[in-house]
């Protein structure tokens, strides 16, 4: 049976600038739980800057719901969304929910009717109150929406005063529960005061579920934690070999979180102990083994510890810690819930690590089958780009490849096996090899992917593959291309056109022995563009808006530039790709005989002790050579700190290129390591005394530089003026 209180239609709270906005609300929450006979009631206020409604506070009764904490405003599933658009009471089920969110299942499962009511003052709008209750086919009464509307427009009133004395109407981070003690059926007092715990629980476990990164559990469990359970302070540690590894706190003392981070399993402490013992260890207030955990002037006596270990399966993989004022006995009574939080953490921790792992070897694999560097033959600057799956951890069969030839002639290639596991790579891998044999025999494009076709039918694997090769006479222009069921390259030309490249596309490789694949001549002028991309780049089933090429060409002289903006789309966003991502950029800047005069190059190799001393003496023989040795201090300072930098923290041997162009000279230095150079201005412990800090110098001193990542391994450029162009950029 509902009990059904009055709710007044004006409310005798009289709120003042110093009146706490929470309890504002959490007294509004539970007015309308216990008046309108709720399960729950929350209350949601407008995210800034954003079509967003967020939970502020949650009032629940023992037998309440897991509430929404976050609602788009375009979402008509929900009732909050379609009050805050109409200005009106709204209402819905549950059917209504999952059919626009099914994934919801876990929260709505049971009946469920919610109704909303605007949160709008005369002036202002500010979110939504509301109410739910656990019932089936009935929506509330005319007279529950009546007491609702009335409620809201209370409580509006007031959050409109406190709001005219600057108090910020933002949600937080995660909304505060409170438990609306003795009303529901079976309500406990023991029960009803760890409700708020519990929806916790069940909220952090439904996030766990979908997270990817270790870190990204880590700090979702340290929010829950800290503004949900109201923890003073918490730690997260991990297990990493035969130590903890802290990898969240709060509300710590730095001295705590020192000593913590790096200690060995085997030294006696709390955390120790609770991943030794797999059980929940309690400390009180004044207990010496917690002291000095808290930063003054917070006292270790107002606050016990909760440790907890980390569980997943039958082993621990962390523990967690946290720090609760002496009047959280909730949280000493539920110990049954703080184990399930502890397990729920554990077990996202050790499937998002072992994700991890696997998807790092993949992604080594993977780049190992990639060219370490590629060649810069006269004439011609290349660069390329590689991004992993965000969905999968298999590897990936996208490949290219860049293959210089006898009198000054080039050789670029881009492929797709199908599929994205171990076997497409292995085939990927063999592809590679036997399109660069073939080349180098010196057949063209359409022979050469003839032979590879008729090469996949033999492994006999039913995998099929596109590829694409593009010939090209570095002294002339004179190019031909060839493909198998992949797209042509976008071009680009000198004056900023982007003519289609108008080819014949032969059959997939792998599929009929007797395909064909037709050889289309191409003249290419100096300063033409190629960008060769794989469907993973591009989107399956649909083609590279050239568009959005045309706009990442705005700086076609400098390639790696161009190369992270067309990159920086697959890499940021927010969907989950299933396919990896290729692209091979090659400018063709001109006849490579005069192109030769101006460009020099350098292979160093990974264990050469002086070799930043020979780029050195080399470099000022270039400028020497070029007329420019007024710029020579300067320049060897910055090729000395970059190539230094690669030598030290690559573990590869180090190529340099330097240009000649009319008013600069550009410098690119490329390795095999894809971990990007970082700029530190205070050197770590285990680097060299000026590990880092050159890039600092780079910064300062170039006129542009990048820090790029380039296929397996990544490029680290910079420009100085040409002593003509000092005083034009001055």
């Amino acid at each position: 049976m509902q009990r059904h209180g009055a709710i007044p239609p004006g409310s005798k709270r009289l709120p003042t600038p110093t009146r706490d906005r929470e309890q504002l609300l959490v007294s509004a929450a539970e007015e309308v739980v216990r008046g309108l006979g709720a399960s729950a009631a929350t209350v949601f206020l407008k995210v800034p800057g954003a079509p967003e409604l967020r939970s502020a506070v949650v009032a629940l009764t023992a037998m309440g719901v897991g509430a929404l904490e976050r609602i788009a405003l375009d979402d008509d599933s929900y009732a909050s969304s379609r009050a805050w658009r109409s200005g009106r009471v709204e209402v819905a089920s549950n059917v209504e929910i999952l059919a626009g969110h099914p994934n919801l299942t876990v929260f709505a499962s049971f009946p469920l009717e919610g109704a909303a009511a605007p949160l709008f003052s005369s002036t202002r709008r500010f979110g939504t109150l509301t109410a739910f209750w656990q019932r089936a086919g009935v929506e509330a009464t005319e007279l529950e929406r009546e007491r609702l509307a009335a409620a809201a427009a209370s409580l509006a009133r007031d959050l409109d005063r406190l709001a005219d004395h600057g108090i910020s109407m933002d949600p937080p981070r995660i909304p505060h529960v409170v438990a609306v003690e003795g009303w529901g059926a079976g309500a406990e007092s023991v029960a009803s005061s760890t409700t708020p715990l519990i929806y916790h629980l069940h909220k952090l476990a439904m996030l766990l579920a979908t997270v990817v990164h270790t870190r990204d559990a880590v700090e979702m469990s340290m929010q829950r934690v800290m503004d949900g359970l109201q923890a003073r302070a918490a730690a997260i540690c991990l297990i990493d070999g035969d130590r903890l590894t802290v990898a969240g706190a709060a509300g710590c003392a730095n001295e705590f979180v020192r000593t913590l981070h790096g200690s060995l399993l085997g030294h006696r402490r709390p955390e120790t102990e609770a991943v030794d013992r797999q059980q929940q260890l309690l400390y009180v207030p004044a207990d010496a083994q917690t002291a000095g955990r808290l930063p003054e002037p917070m006292s270790d006596q107002e606050c016990f510890w909760v440790i907890l270990p980390l569980l997943a399966g039958r082993r621990a993989v962390g523990a967690l810690s946290m720090a609760f004022g002496g009047k959280r006995g909730d949280i000493i009574a539920g110990q049954g819930p703080l184990t399930a939080l502890a397990t729920a953490i554990g077990q996202a921790v050790e499937r998002t690590q072992m994700d991890e792992v696997r998807h790092a070897l993949a992604d080594d694999l993977q780049r190992a089958l990639l060219p370490s560097v590629l060649p810069q033959p006269a004439g011609v600057v290349s660069t390329s780009r590689y991004a992993s799956a965000t969905s999968g951890i298999e590897l990936g069969g996208d490949w290219y490849d860049l293959i210089t030839l006898p009198e000054n002639r080039v050789v670029m290639v881009i492929g797709d096996v199908q599929g994205h596991n171990t076997a497409a790579a292995v085939v990927m891998g063999e592809l590679r090899s036997a399109v660069r044999a073939y080349t180098t025999e010196g057949h063209d494009p359409g022979v050469v992917l003839g032979r590879a076709n008729q090469l996949l039918i033999g492994l006999d694997t039913d995998l099929f593959a596109t590829c694409c090769c593009v010939w090209l006479d570095a002294d002339t222009g004179r190019a031909q291309i060839a493909t198998a069921g992949h797209p042509p390259p976008l071009m680009r030309t000198a004056d900023g056109r982007m003519p289609p490249v108008s080819v014949e596309a032969g059959m997939p490789l792998g599929i009929a022995p007797e395909a064909d694949f037709k050889v289309t001549d191409l003249q290419l002028e100096p300063g033409t563009l190629l960008a060769f991309y794989t469907d993973g780049l591009a989107g399956v089933g649909s083609d590279v808006d050239p568009g959005v090429v045309s706009a990442a060409f705005d700086d076609p002289g400098n390639l790696e530039s161009v190369g992270d903006q067309l990159i920086r789309g697959f890499s940021k966003s927010p969907l989950r790709h299933a396919d990896d991502a290729a692209l091979l950029l090659v400018a063709y800047e001109g006849p490579s005989a005069e192109a030769q005069r101006n460009v020099r190059q350098l292979r160093i190799h990974r264990r050469d002790l002086l070799g930043a001393q020979r780029t050195r003496r080399l470099l000022r023989e270039w400028l020497k050579g070029w007329e420019l040795s007024a710029m020579a201090d300067e320049e060897e300072l910055l090729v000395s700190e970059v190539v230094t930098n690669g030598l030290v923290h690559g573990d590869s041997d180090v190529y340099v290129y330097v240009r000649k162009y009319p008013e600069r000279i550009r410098v690119e230095v490329r390795d095999s390591d894809p971990h990007l150079a970082q700029a530190v201005t205070v050197p770590r412990e285990e680097d060299q005394a000026e590990g880092g800090r050159g890039l600092v110098i780079v910064s300062a001193l170039a006129s542009a530089w990048g820090n790029s990542p380039s296929g397996r391994g990544k490029t680290v450029w910079f420009e100085l003026p040409t002593p003509d162009t000092h005083g034009v950029d001055a």
